[in-house]
């Protein structure tokens, strides 16, 4: 019985712990320019939990809001903002009447690909890795080729949501979390693929 009121408890706490976190990402999230900044501190509470480390969700939040502010502006919501554009840049040229559009849809869709392929491991390795501008971006496209599959499966696990987000709004406040739950825990594991790799190669020269 107490070993069942244990395991009930643990997961009562996970559950509330994943709503908080949602509805502060969501709430620090609503100034829209300040999109980076959250979901890079909330990228840094999953890192934690990852890591094991039982802290206040609310506390944890902030101290990773402030740690990563600068980065989350000038790379993480520069970068959401580029999606956006993307999206807006799509839309246009669909609707353009003239048979050039196919070569600017062609062209902004080998951007896109690179964008999302970009996008499945930038957020976990500004707080992993700690980088810094250009080289977090060129890092997680690094990171991203080295394990194709893993990007294309977080992109797809990301579409997905956006279509089940789409179909059903509320869906936003109690998703997000438990995605990119997932999306670091594919991302470690790159991570640690892409270390032995490079351990491997040192060692042989």
């Amino acid at each position: 019985m107490n070993l069942w009121e244990g395991k009930t408890a643990a997961f009562l706490k996970t559950g509330s712990n994943i709503i908080l976190l949602n509805l502060l990402w969501l709430t620090c999230s609503i100034p829209i320019i300040t999109i980076g900044p959250s979901t890079v501190a909330l990228t840094g509470v999953i890192r934690r939990w990852h890591l094991n480390k039982e802290e206040s969700v609310v506390r944890c939040f902030f101290y990773e809001y402030q740690k990563y502010l600068k980065q989350g502006f000038l790379v993480g919501t520069t970068w959401i903002f580029l999606g956006v554009i993307l999206l807006i840049d799509v839309i246009f040229f669909l609707q353009i009447q003239s048979e050039s559009k196919v070569i600017f849809i062609a062209i902004t869709a080998i951007v896109i690909i690179l964008y999302l392929m970009i996008s499945t491991l930038l957020f976990p390795i500004l707080v992993h890795y700690e980088s810094k501008g250009l080289a977090s971006i060129k890092q997680a496209f690094i990171f991203s080729l080295w394990d194709v599959k893993t990007a294309i499966a977080i992109i797809l696990m990301w579409i997905a949501a956006g279509l089940i987000i789409f179909y059903a709004p509320i869906g936003i406040l109690v998703i997000f979390v438990p995605l990119t739950m997932v999306t670091f825990r594919f991302a470690t594991h790159v991570f640690l693929k892409v270390e032995s790799i490079i351990e491997y190669k040192s060692a042989s020269c």
